[in-house]
């Protein structure tokens, strides 16, 4: 790395100085050798975000909305009239978010043995589906197994109708997966998910198409239906009559491992494969589809969470501009920032890690309440705030600090042969006024770390208080605590070395706070 600046001070060394432009702007890189890529990436990102300028902030922390139960929230999902619903245990509920102490109501025995249902919103009506299960249907306020309404019947030739995934589009609702025959999709008549052998409805039977393959889910794309094998991908033109579609294209060798990681994210379709999050995106110039890697920079780290679980479950956040991604068995969720693109082509990474069981094990984007987070702790929190919170009774909470971290890539100290006296480091930070910060560093590729430097985040207190979260806050009380502008905080930093790696660590303290900018200052030292 060049040296952008010196002054010499009297006769001794010269102070020199490194300002880390665009610290971490590229997010998450484990894949790189870490003394080979620039400081814009980061070898570890855990509870942050990136914002538009790339600066390094604190995620946003989970509030529970509910009092919990003793069972995870293993699907949540919505009616067209803004009914929210959550499957827990063998129980199916709609949620009452204004009685917080006894939010779960209209209870339904699923008769299954897990809550790993697929919510589908078809017809005004709300279908759910589960590998090895009979299909539920809540039409209004009832809910009842499919086999139970009224003009139902089955698949010709199915002797147990137990569809995994589908969904409703293109007028029909179509599903696939039955125990019976895994390769064949189905569709009801136009408009009446309740038939499935008269009227319109029929079959596509993928056999002959890509040969032995199992279906994991099903989903529009472009005005194509696509349907997601294990290892192979097929695409059908013209499905909105199904008795004339043809097939498009078959890819073979990728599939999909997770039917809920499949979202939609703007024009593109994102899902994750044996070998990582893909985007099966189209282009303008050639009709057909190519595959793009999302997560080349993570590449064999998020194989070999594949390989432990393949349990995820993924949700768009359009607001945010975030895949969220959430392998639930690991308590790992990765978050793909597609407002910015990186050099390698691909969103830019966090990861979010959760305390006590407040992980996501479903997610769902909804009208009524934006974006939900189904827990394994049993409750339905909101995405707000810098505190993760558990609802305890009677509108109160506990506030839970989360930690936040990042670690640089090894920073070339730019003096070839000599090691650098190691002075200190000049930090911007914005907010988080009574957050501690912990500075280590490691030096010439050194597993050992220096030991810990804290200081605390102590911003001025002038400026529009409506605007940070007093009382009369513009903006609300409980999601914006006092952050008060910008303040240079100077690091001390001891020893030298002719690389160096940083990391910062901070636990949050109810507030926001960004990283703004930062400066590396050292001496010449020692030939060594």
């Amino acid at each position: 790395m060049a040296i952008l600046n010196t002054k010499v001070i009297g006769m001794s060394a010269r102070l020199e100085y490194t300002p880390l432009d665009n610290l971490g702007l590229n997010g998450l890189n484990v894949q790189a050798n870490p003394a080979a890529i620039d400081q814009s990436w980061l070898t570890e990102a855990d509870n942050i975000v990136l914002r538009e300028s790339g600066r390094i902030s604190f995620r946003k922390g989970v509030k529970q909305n509910i009092l919990k139960t003793t069972a995870k929230i293993g699907a949540i999902g919505e009616t067209s009239t803004g009914v929210v619903v959550a499957a827990v245990g063998t129980n199916m509920y709609t949620v009452d978010f204004t009685a917080p102490n006894s939010p779960w109501t209209a209870a339904y025995a699923t008769g299954g043995s897990a809550s790993d249902w697929q919510m589908i919103d078809f017809n005004r009506e709300l279908y759910c589906v589960q590998s090895g299960h009979i299909p539920i249907e809540l039409d209004g306020t009832t809910w009842a197994a499919l086999p139970a309404t009224s003009g139902y019947n089955a698949p010709a030739g199915v002797t147990t109708f137990n569809p995994s995934c589908g969904m409703g589009f293109y007028g029909r609702l179509w599903v696939g997966g039955i125990t019976e025959e895994k390769d064949v999709v189905y569709y009801s008549d136009t408009l009446n998910a309740h038939k499935w052998s008269s009227g319109a409805a029929g079959a596509v039977d993928l056999k002959t198409v890509w040969g032995t393959d199992d279906i994991v889910a099903i989903a529009p794309f472009y005005g194509k239906l696509v349907i997601f094998g294990k290892s192979n991908i097929v695409i059908y033109g013209g499905p909105s009559e199904p008795s004339t579609m043809v097939l498009d294209e078959v890819i073979r060798g990728i599939g999909c491992v997770s039917r809920d990681s499949i979202q939609s994210v703007g024009d593109d379709l994102y899902f994750l494969s044996s070998t990582g999050v893909r985007s099966l995106s189209r282009t303008t110039e050639k009709d057909n589809v190519p595959l793009q890697d999302l997560s080349l920079t993570i590449k064999d780290t998020i194989i070999r969470n594949i390989s432990q679980s393949s349990n995820a479950k993924a949700l768009y956040v359009e607001n945010e501009g975030t895949y969220v991604l959430s392998f639930v068995d690991l308590n790992i969720t990765y978050v793909f920032d597609i407002k910015h693109e990186t050099p390698s082509g691909t969103p830019r990474i966090t990861t979010w890690s959760f305390d006590d069981d407040r992980n996501p094990s479903s997610m769902a984007y909804t009208d009524s309440k934006g974006f939900l987070i189904g827990q394994i702790a049993g409750s339905i929190a909101t995405y707000e705030g810098y505190y993760d919170k558990d609802y305890v009774s009677g509108g109160t909470y506990t506030s839970a600090s989360y930690t936040g971290t990042f670690k640089t890539t090894w920073i070339d100290l730019g003096q070839g042969a000599m090691a650098s006296i190691l002075k200190k480091i000049k930090a911007v930070i914005s907010g988080g006024s009574g957050t501690t910060i912990g500075v280590k560093w490691y030096k010439d590729f050194s597993i050992e770390p220096s030991n810990t430097t804290n200081f605390l985040l102590n911003p001025g207190s002038s400026g529009t208080a409506s605007l940070f979260g007093a009382t009369t806050s513009l903006f609300g009380t409980s999601k914006f605590a006092p952050i008060f502008g910008m303040k240079e905080y100077n690091i001390p930093l001891t020893g030298s070395a002719k690389y160096l790696q940083l990391e910062m660590s901070g636990e949050t303290n109810g507030s926001t706070s960004s990283l703004q900018d930062m400066t590396l200052l050292y001496k010449q030292g020692k030939i060594r």
